[in-house]
């Protein structure tokens, strides 16, 4: 009886771990690299903030549109701005985890763009109401 009182502890302590794990907030520094995606991007447990040679998204609040944080090299996670400044290009910043310290940090135009990325005539489009800035950056492990 005693084991079966420790096992349903400990199992009770494990999920609320996993689950004040899950709550929090994803928080990070990335630098840029290359001169298109000089800059960095910053995600702080309220804002988030991008700054590269063609876009300057100041701190905005956000929320979060997509999250997987749970495999190890591949994280993903996807914010919508909520008060974007006038020089930022990007409704969507999609921060996608490529290696341990490798990242992908997209920014799309609209949240129409976001979730028509994988149509055709969408994800490649001249047009610059549909145009992606995708950045390869260096970032936390």
């Amino acid at each position: 009886m005693y084991t079966v009182k420790t096992i349903a502890l400990f199992l009770l302590i494990a999920s609320a771990n996993a689950a004040f794990a899950a709550d929090k907030p994803f928080t990070g520094v990335f630098g840029g690299t290359g001169r298109a995606c000089s800059g960095g991007a910053y995600i702080r447990t309220k804002t988030i903030e991008w700054n590269s040679t063609y876009s300057i998204c100041k701190p905005s609040r956000y929320e979060v549109l997509e999250k997987n944080l749970t495999e190890k090299d591949h994280k993903r996670i996807v914010y919508r701005l909520k008060d974007r400044s006038k020089q930022c290009r990007s409704e969507v910043i999609e921060v996608e985890q490529v290696s341990r310290y490798g990242w992908n940090v997209s920014g799309y135009p609209s949240l129409e763009v976001f979730q028509k990325r994988d149509l055709p005539d969408w994800g490649n489009s001249p047009l610059p109401e549909r145009q992606i800035l995708s950045c390869p950056m260096v970032g936390p492990d």
